[in-house]
C-alpha cells in the first residue's frame, strides 16, 4: 500500500487495535518524510521560531527592569542605565524582527517546497490508477486533493512546529516569570487553563468536522463544474442550462451552509479564548493585593 493509498484510508470501527496503530505510524512516517530533504532549512527555522520566543519575552522583562529598578533609583549613572537597557532592547527588537522575517519567508518557502514534492508524488499516483478506481471517483475531488488540501498541508508542514516551539516555550517563560512575579496570582491564573483546554478541545472538534465538511463541499462544486463544463456542447445542443444552474445553484448553496458552520465554530472557539483571556485579566486586578 503506498503513502497516499494509506492518506486516503479511513479505517471504520476498531476490529484491529494493531492495524490503526501500523496505520497511524505509517502515516507519521510518511508525513515527516517531506521533511528529509529541507532538514537543514527546517532546523533553521526551529532556531529563529526559538529565538523569537526568547526575545518576545526578553524585551518586557526589560521594559519591567527600567520602570521597576532604574527610575525608582536616584543614582548618577540612571540616564546612562536606561540609554544602555534601551539599546539592549532595540538589540532584541532587531534580532526578533530578522528572526521573524526568516520564519515568515524561508519557512513559507519549505512548506512550499514540500507542497511542490507532494502534489508532483500525488499526481504521479493518479496515473498509476486503475480505470475502476476513477468509475467511482468525481474528478472535482480528485483536483480539490491535488490544490486545496495539498495546500492546506504545506501551511501544517510549515506553521505546526514552529508553533509549537513558540507556544511552549511562552507558555513556560510566561508561567516562570509570573511565578517569580507573585506565585498567588500565577496560580489563580493557571486554574483557567484547565477550563480553557476543556473548550478548547470540544469547539475544536466541532470546528475540524465544520472543515472537513467545507472541504468536500468544494470538491462536490469542481466536480459539477467539471462535469458541467466538460459536456457544455451537449448542454447547449438540448438547452439544459437552466438544469446545469440548478444543479450548480445546490453545490453552491451546500458549500454556502458549509462555510456557515465553519465561521460559527470558529467564531465559539477563537472569541471564547480571548473572552477566557480577558477573565484572567479581571481576576488577576480584583485579587491583587
Amino acid at each position: 500500500m503506498s503513502g497516499f493509498e494509506l492518506l486516503a484510508t479511513r479505517p471504520v470501527g476498531n476490529r484491529n487495535g494493531r492495524f490503526q496503530s501500523n496505520l497511524f505510524n505509517d502515516r507519521t512516517r510518511k508525513f515527516l518524510s517531506y521533511y528529509k530533504p529541507y532538514q537543514g532549512l527546517f532546523w533553521a527555522d526551529m532556531a529563529c521560531a526559538l529565538v523569537v520566543s526568547v526575545t518576545t519575552l526578553l524585551i518586557p522583562l526589560c521594559a519591567n527592569f527600567i520602570t521597576k529598578n532604574v527610575l525608582v533609583s536616584d543614582g548618577a549613572d540612571t540616564v546612562n542605565q536606561i540609554w544602555g537597557m534601551g539599546a539592549v532592547m532595540l538589540g532584541l527588537v532587531l534580532i526578533h524582527t530578522l528572526a521573524n522575517m526568516f520564519v515568515a519567508y524561508q519557512g513559507h518557502m519549505m512548506g512550499a517546497k514540500m507542497e511542490h514534492d507532494m502534489r508532483r508524488e500525488l499526481f504521479d499516483h493518479y496515473q498509476k490508477l486503475s480505470f475502476a478506481f476513477y468509475d467511482e471517483q468525481k474528478v472535482g475531488q480528485l483536483m480539490t486533493r491535488l490544490t486545496n488540501d495539498s495546500f492546506d498541508l504545506a501551511e501544517l508542514f510549515h506553521h505546526g512546529p514552529e508553533d509549537i516551539v513558540i507556544s511552549l516555550l511562552n507558555f513556560i517563560g510566561a508561567f516562570a516569570i509570573l511565578v517569580t512575579i507573585n506565585a498567588k496570582l500565577a496560580l489563580l491564573v493557571f486554574l483557567f487553563l484547565p477550563i480553557m483546554a476543556v473548550y478548547a478541545f470540544y469547539f475544536n472538534k466541532k470546528m475540524k468536522a465544520a472543515l472537513r465538511r467545507s472541504h468536500d463541499r468544494i470538491g462536490d462544486i469542481n466536480s459539477q463544474v467539471e462535469d458541467s463544463l466538460a459536456g457544455i456542447r451537449v448542454v447547449k445542443s438540448f438547452t439544459n442550462e437552466t438544469v446545469e444552474a440548478e444543479k450548480f445553484a445546490g453545490e453552491n448553496g451546500r458549500f454556502l451552509q458549509s462555510r456557515q458552520d465553519t465561521y460559527l465554530s470558529e467564531t465559539y472557539f477563537y472569541e471564547g479564548l480571548v473572552a477566557f483571556t480577558q477573565l484572567m485579566t479581571v481576576a488577576v486586578i480584583v485579587s491583587a493585593d
